[in-house]
């Protein structure tokens, strides 16, 4: 009895895993059971761990990735460099809400490896680590956290409450979370808002509640994170206008700013002496100020006029507070 189960559970997952969709009839019917069997056997597959997802516009079950690997088959580089990076996500930049799974799941398929190569793989991850710049740490555990990741995934709508400093109040709103990403050291959802029914970037830190609904969306085919976002240098404050900047680097730093890829449009010029010119077309001149002036008395804005006179600004302030 159990046998047969355990064959028919496997079998559930090769047709979840084929890339076709399958409604309920036809699961029981490949597996000559009934449909009320086959919602049993895909909630036996939930509760250990394999993420079975719905199709609402397919109106059928799949799964999103391969679930079963045979881990025997990885190369020691691969498993090196997933222990590693896994390892690591409870120290890291980004405070991954889901670094202890990750983590756990990188240890599974250590432990799945024979002798010899598991001990490589452990001796060899102990030369290696990654170091990350200082991260939010309530970002780790925050329960908003974990819900939007799996709302997000799950494709469900969910109402939130979020704090907005530039309005200086809580705003509400039903928000479908079309990707979560991460930049400038925080976290962000992007989706499409009831209130305007257009699509906002939030702050994830800015949530004050939220809950999951049982509502579904449906995320459009056309929707492109990167198309959407572009070079922003403020997810939150995109603006379709943008400013050519000019930006006079000091030898002393000008290797560190040339080699790093800042910005798509970027441009490079050597200057004499071994300083260089840095060109680019932005669309947020407050963000690259903070950028501008990390780099202390080895930078100088040349241009535009409003670019240089908010870094005198800043400075000017800075100089009050020390005078």
């Amino acid at each position: 009895m159990v046998a047969g189960r355990i064959h028919r559970l496997l079998k559930l997952i090769a047709l979840l895993q084929s890339g076709r969709v399958y409604n309920s009839a036809q699961l029981a019917n490949e597996c000559d059971v009934s449909r009320r069997t086959v919602f049993r056997d895909l909630s036996t597959l939930q509760e250990s761990g394999i993420y079975v997802l719905y199709d609402e516009e397919k109106q059928g079950y799949t799964l999103p990735w391969r679930t079963i690997l045979n881990f025997k088959d990885l190369t020691s580089e691969e498993v090196l460099a997933l222990l590693v990076l896994c390892q690591n996500l409870d120290k890291t930049i980004v405070g991954l809400p889901i670094h202890q799974i990750a983590r756990s799941a990188s240890t599974k398929v250590l432990n799945s490896l024979p002798d010899t190569l598991r001990e490589n793989v452990i001796d060899a991850a102990q030369s290696i680590s990654i170091w990350f710049p200082p991260f939010n740490p309530s970002s780790c555990n925050g329960i908003h956290y974990k819900n939007l990741f799996k709302a997000t995934i799950g494709k469900k709508n969910v109402r939130i409450q979020y704090t907005c400093p530039k309005e200086q109040k809580t705003i509400s709103t039903m928000l479908s979370p079309y990707h979560i990403f991460y930049s400038n050291r925080e976290w962000y959802v992007v989706g499409r808002s009831s209130i305007d029914r257009g699509i906002q970037v939030l702050p994830i830190l800015k949530i004050m509640k939220l809950e999951v609904l049982d509502e579904t969306f449906q995320k459009p085919s056309r929707f492109n994170l990167d198309r959407y976002l572009g070079s922003s240098w403020d997810p939150t404050h995109r603006s379709r206008k943008t400013f050519p900047v000019k930006i006079r680097f000091e030898k002393s730093v000008a290797d560190h700013v040339s080699l790093m890829k800042w910005d798509e449009s970027q441009e490079i010029r050597k200057l004499t002496g071994g300083a260089i010119e840095f060109r680019a077309r932005v669309d947020c001149l407050e963000r690259i100020t903070d950028w501008a002036l990390s780099f202390g008395d080895q930078a100088e804005v040349l241009s535009p006029r409003p670019f240089r006179n908010l870094v005198k600004e800043r400075i000017a302030a800075m100089s009050h507070i020390y005078r």
